[in-house]
């Protein structure tokens, strides 16, 4: 019996990164006819896998071959190295079916979401202007119009899971609806650099930038599959307070993953040093129905550019068929205004 629990213990293995040792989710790891997958906490079940021989892969990491046997002790760890070539990367969104990098003729750039996690942006324009491959006009606290190759709103195409946020019927100036994605809630982004009127039509003849939310995890057995994760931000330049939850819950053939993300932002304040054009001395308001010129006290503080945002995402899928419903809710809301419905 004391046998048979090592044994049943060893069954559950642990995949980290070998420099960094952060725990590595999506892992495949396969016996030649069935395989498992490592779940949130990067733990993954091998007790259906018979044969000895593992064969260890993930995108961007070196192929590991490894046996049952060697995974001894109570904690088994398999450890994975980066692979010095990514050539083989597998980019989903561009032709809309999954395609290894070096056979596709644009360039596609990806965007790690380990890198995102670093850079901890407030929001997804943010998110994109920090990745460095895309340049972000922002002339406001809310707002961020991305621009590739020159072009900008209804030249360039925003994909959410498949699903376009614009169209050539859009303005030609700035558009700041890439705010109401949540930067908490993706998964995975890659930007098409190129013209993608191939897939897309004459809107997306500047690029693409797809973004793919959360995918819900079915459970690997008969039990219930319960994820989740969760943070709290505070940033002293707007006072920002920012609150996201998302919990996944998996059955064999019934999965969904639910996100939250709760965010306010105050008036923004610029540096105390630099050039005096930054600063803003007066400010508009309307006293009793005229338009007033008031005198700012505090030139450091751009007066009504703090805004709040709300952000609900779901998303479900059965299998079989391989059945998806895909909900999204982002409200901005701005002060002093009413709550708007953006998408």
């Amino acid at each position: 019996m004391l046998l048979m629990a090592l044994f049943a213990r060893g069954q559950t293995v642990t995949v980290t990164d070998e420099i960094t040792r952060e725990l590595l989710i999506g892992v495949w790891i396969s016996d030649g006819s069935l395989k498992v997958e490592s779940n949130a906490k990067g733990e993954a079940d091998i007790s259906a896998l018979k044969g000895d021989s593992l064969t260890v892969s993930l995108g961007g990491y070196e192929t590991l071959r490894t046996s049952r046997s060697a995974l001894t002790g109570d904690q088994p760890t398999i450890v994975m190295r980066q692979s010095d070539v990514t050539l083989q990367t597998v980019v989903i969104s561009p032709n809309r079916w999954e395609e290894g990098q070096i056979t596709n003729p644009s360039r596609v750039q990806g965007i790690k979401m380990r890198d995102v996690a670093f850079q901890n942006p407030q929001t997804a324009a943010d998110l994109l202007g920090g990745s460095g491959y895309v340049f972000i006009q922002k002339s406001q606290q809310a707002g961020g119009s991305p621009m590739l190759r020159g072009f900008a709103t209804n030249r360039v195409m925003l994909v959410v899971d498949g699903v376009r946020m614009n169209n050539a019927i859009f303005r030609s100036g700035n558009l700041q609806n890439v705010i109401s994605l949540d930067a908490n809630d993706l998964e995975s982004a890659e930007v098409l650099f190129g013209p993608g009127a191939v897939m897309y039509g004459s809107d997306a003849i500047g690029g693409v930038m797809d973004f793919h939310t959360l995918k819900p995890k079915f459970s690997q057995n008969d039990k219930l599959r319960f994820g989740g994760s969760a943070f709290g931000r505070f940033s002293s330049a707007n006072l920002e307070r920012t609150g996201h939850v998302d919990l996944n819950f998996g059955l064999k053939k019934l999965a969904f993953v639910t996100s939250i993300t709760l965010a306010d932002y105050d008036d923004l304040r610029t540096g105390s040093r630099g050039n005096a054009y930054f600063l803003r001395p007066t400010y508009q308001s309307t006293i009793n129905g005229v338009d007033s010129t008031l005198v700012n006290p505090d030139p450091q503080k751009q007066v009504q550019s703090g805004f709040g945002q709300e952000i609900f995402c779901r998303k479900s899928v059965s299998s079989p068929p391989n059945t998806w419903i895909w909900n999204m809710v982002s409200i901005i809301r701005r002060r002093p205004m009413r709550h708007d419905m953006i998408a």
